[in-house]
């Protein structure tokens, strides 16, 4: 008899810490995010004295409990970091914070409260929420203690607020109305995604001269009140923009930056781009957006020191790190703390845009001279004492002209800054879901790395990508993994394209999607509980899953893990879903996506998956990408590069091969007799239109080559022998001679 087996030791995993600390950095703004319990273990003092800034920003709205040994060890950090940092910033304080500040004495130091969460609950629903408020834009409510009742997102019924007003008011209703500097404005909402005031996001612009140099600071957000023509009068010599402290990109700024940029280009001798954030390298740094005189001299991409836990911007020359990035690869890089390796936390698509940016060729005293500009401490303004300078110092339609330092790195959107923009806005996982009470697997896989609702995103995997996505609430878990597979889907996508680097491709099928993409996902950002903004994103990634899918280039079975959280509205799902795709996947897919055709000058390519952002139905089909107009006959009948061919003469287009087979076949059926080739193309933005090409019958010659009367073709014997007809191709157009299919 076989002695029984010894039991086997299992290894258990040690539990999570009660307390997350995440570290961001920014020149010398450093932001801490804390996630979960402050008690005896916090080691308050410990962590003051690794923090070493001018400006700390307290990120407080995950906690969820404060024991009274907690607050003893707070009360050292607060204490300690307030000898170093000359200001403390609290945003997005939690209830619990809230609660203790009200109760303990100089619980947050020499700092001060900009933001944090009022809580609201309805009796109808049973529905918990908390509503951010903060100290510039509700001072006034703050200050009177009576918080309004606000309609409940689920039912629709008025909440109320869940705690006595005067009491958890007290300790905030005694700060001063005050907004935030610029500086930290820009960092909080370009690199962390916070909300911020309307004015402290208001674009500030301020102009330098420095002997032929002008040097522009940007520092707010780009949108349609870019002041484009105030910009570009009078530019002149080399033009240096700092756009370090530029923060959300919106569609219509990026459509003015570009327009200033062509405008300037004949104007000046060059334009050079210092401290570009990834969000502006993302969207406006290609060569189509730079044009023939633009180039980035310097940016600023997400470094993360696993030594010191610190996860910071840092900013790249170009002409020094040239030769690396030419390969689409970030240099090498210690931390400026601990000195220790640090590891670039960007994506794919973003260091696939390295390759494509041009060597600036800067001159040894430009360098110094942006240096020196840079490093300037900003000139205090004249305030305005009269009525007369008042109006003097508004003529400029708005553009204020007061600056701050500017921040040396960045988000979009938004290491893990840039992640917050990838993965969706700041906090949107958490906040009405309720309580977890059930998942599809005991120990969530190690592939979910955030919570945030609507994620989407790719690593490198040997050369392929791993890509997850992650759900919003959902009423099924089906239904949450299937939305959770579809972002996933469209994060692949997303990295493809950023190994795509051929510049027609890009101008006719990515110049599509691309500003549509960006406004849905913003729309997202802004407001978490829009149901119809999470459906615009939710059916997109839908048409893009089904594009990949529909193209045949793509089957890989995605890893799926979803979790039940009940709440106020019952029981809700959120689905993870992870696609793994080898290195030789990629390949045939780009291989694919990238396969031109030509028929009679219309060069074509297929549909890529990310134009369901903007066309949702469209999963086939192809783009045009060039026209050779020499070429007569189709490539002269009006269609434009850019137009996405769905049919030719009633059949389905399936890729670019397809198309330039439909029409071939078409054309050879109507040049014996006449007629109209019947296309189906997307042109522009709204339902598919009909397109009409006129097909003029072929004129016949004898088999000596000579055109009966009135005939233009250059004739020509056809191979063989005997009475053959030969035919023009059609139109009297190019002369080419072809055997009379009817033989």
């Amino acid at each position: 008899m076989e002695p029984a087996a010894l039991p086997t030791a299992t290894a258990i995993s040690p539990p999570p810490p009660k307390l997350q600390i995440d570290r961001f950095a920014d020149g010398d703004l450093v932001c801490l995010k804390l996630a979960g319990t402050i008690d005896e273990a916090f080691e308050g003092k410990r962590l003051a004295e690794s923090v070493k800034s001018g400006t700390l920003i307290l990120d407080l709205g995950d906690i969820r409990k404060v024991s009274s040994f907690g607050i003893r060890e707070w009360v050292d950090f607060i204490n300690g970091v307030g000898k170093v940092a000359q200001r403390i910033i609290l945003v997005e304080c939690a209830p619990k914070i809230v609660d203790q500040l009200n109760m303990v004495a100089n619980f947050a130091g020499i700092g001060r409260v900009y933001s944090f969460y009022a809580p609201y609950h309805c009796d109808y629903c049973d529905r918990d929420d908390r509503v951010l408020l903060q100290a510039d834009r509700d001072h006034e409510l703050i200050k009177s203690m009576k918080p309004a009742q606000r309609a409940c997102a689920s039912c629709g019924e008025m909440q109320y607020f869940n705690e006595d007003p005067i009491t958890y008011f007290s300790y905030l209703a005694g700060q001063d109305k005050y907004e935030l500097d610029p500086d930290i404005a820009s960092f909080l909402a370009s690199k962390l995604s916070y909300a911020i005031a309307d004015s402290a996001r208001k674009l500030r612009v301020d102009k330098t001269i420095e002997g032929r140099v002008t040097f522009i600071k940007l520092a707010g957000d780009l949108d349609k009140t870019f002041p484009r023509d105030k910009l570009a009068e009078g530019l002149e010599g080399a033009i240096v923009v700092d756009v370090a402290g530029v923060g959300k990109i919106e569609p219509a700024g990026a459509a003015e930056w570009r327009s200033l940029v062509q405008q300037v280009t004949p104007l000046v001798e060059a334009i050079y781009l210092t401290a570009v954030p990834p969000g502006f390298l993302d969207k406006l740094t290609r060569p189509e957006d730079l044009g023939p005189k633009a180039s980035v001299a310097s940016f600023t991409l997400p470094y993360t020191c696993a030594k010191c836990s610190t996860t910071a911007g840092q900013l790249i020359d170009v002409d020094t790190h040239y030769e690396v990035l030419k390969f689409a690869t970030p240099p090498d890089l210690k931390c400026n703390d601990c000195k220790g390796p640090l590891t670039c936390a960007a994506p794919e698509g973003l260091l696939a845009n390295l390759a494509k940016l041009p060597k600036p060729n800067l001159s040894a005293e430009l360098v110094k001279l942006i240096k020196e500009v840079r490093e300037r401490k900003p000139q205090p303004k004249k305030v305005a004492t009269t009525v007369a300078e008042a109006a003097m110092s508004s003529r400029g339609g708005g553009i204020g002209v007061a600056f701050t330092a500017a921040i040396a790195t960045v988000v979009l959107g938004g290491a893990a800054f840039f992640a917050y923009k990838t993965f969706g806005g700041k906090g949107s996982a958490a906040p009405g879901r309720g309580q977890k009470t059930g998942a599809s697997a005991e120990v969530r896989p190690a592939w979910v790395t955030t919570d945030a609702a609507l994620a989407a995103g790719c690593v490198d995997a040997a050369g392929g990508f791993q890509c997850t996505g992650v759900s919003g609430l959902a009423p099924t878990s089906d239904d949450a993994v299937a939305e959770a597979g579809d972002a996933a889907l469209d994060g692949l996508a997303v990295a493809l394209e950023g190994k795509i680097g051929d510049a027609a491709w890009t101008t006719q099928v990515a110049a599509q999607y691309r500003e549509a993409r960006a406004a849905k996902l913003s729309a997202a950002e802004r407001d978490a509980r829009s149901a119809q903004a999470r459906r615009a994103v939710r059916d997109a990634r839908a048409g893009v899953a089904r594009a990949l899918k529909a193209s045949g280039n793509f089957s890989a079975p995605p890893e799926a893990y979803w979790e039940e959280y009940t709440g106020g509205a019952g029981k809700q799902f959120v689905g993870f879903a992870s696609v793994t795709v080898t290195a030789d996947q990629v390949k045939k897919m780009l291989a694919a996506y990238q396969a031109t055709a030509t028929v009679e000058g219309v060069t074509a390519v297929p549909t890529f998956p990310l134009l369901a952002w903007r066309y949702p139905d469209v999963t086939k089909g192809a783009i045009i990408t060039s026209i050779d107009v020499k070429k007569g006959g189709l490539a002269s009948a009006g269609l434009t590069p850019g137009y996405i061919v769905l049919s030719v003469a009633g059949a389905k287009v399936a890729d670019a091969s397809g198309f330039a087979q439909l029409t071939t076949d078409e054309l050879a059926r109507l040049k014996p007799i006449g007629g109209t080739m019947r296309l189906e193309v997307q042109a522009g933005d709204g339902e598919s239109k009909a397109f009409s090409v006129p097909i003029v019958a072929d004129k016949p010659v004898d088999a000596g080559g000579t055109r009966p009367s009135g005939g233009t073709g250059s004739g020509g014997k056809p191979p063989g022998t005997g009475n053959v007809n030969v035919w023009d191709r059609y139109g009297g157009g190019t002369g080419q001679n072809r055997d009379d299919p009817t033989q």
